[in-house]
């Protein structure tokens, strides 16, 4: 039986491209975050001068509530799955698969719930 036996990947700037894609990522669910928290905010200020300067402390948006908090949970969500697939690649690399290969699911997860979420936002836009 002829076991095949590989060497870890030694190119350095195999490594380096792995970790400035896993920068990326973290980069985006750090938007995703911020971003998240400022439609939140934004649509209590909304309210609050809707309401005039009297009630501003009262009023809120649940809606823009609840909008800006799934985008800062799916901020998490990206920064976690960011880490475990960067691991899994590095592991990849060193147990000798030079071009280990990647789900495009990650992907494709972000750029659906960001769509929705332009949609939901500009649902809420026309609506008030």
């Amino acid at each position: 039986m002829n076991v095949e036996v590989h060497k870890p990947v030694d190119d350095p700037r195999v490594y380096l491209a792995a970790e400035r894609t896993y920068l990326a990522w973290v980069r985006t669910s750090l938007g995703l975050m911020g971003f998240g928290f400022l439609v939140a905010r934004f649509g209590f200020i909304i309210r609050g001068l809707e309401a005039g300067e009297g009630e501003f402390g009262r009023a809120r948006s649940p809606f823009a509530s609840l909008l800006g908090c799934a985008i800062v949970v799916f901020g998490v969500y990206v920064c976690v799955v960011a880490a475990l697939r960067h691991r899994e690649y590095v592991a990849s690399l060193q147990a000798g698969v030079s071009n280990p290969n990647l789900p495009m699911q990650t992907s494709l997860v972000v750029a659906t719930v960001l769509a929705s979420a332009g949609l939901a936002m500009a649902l809420m836009i026309l609506t008030s």
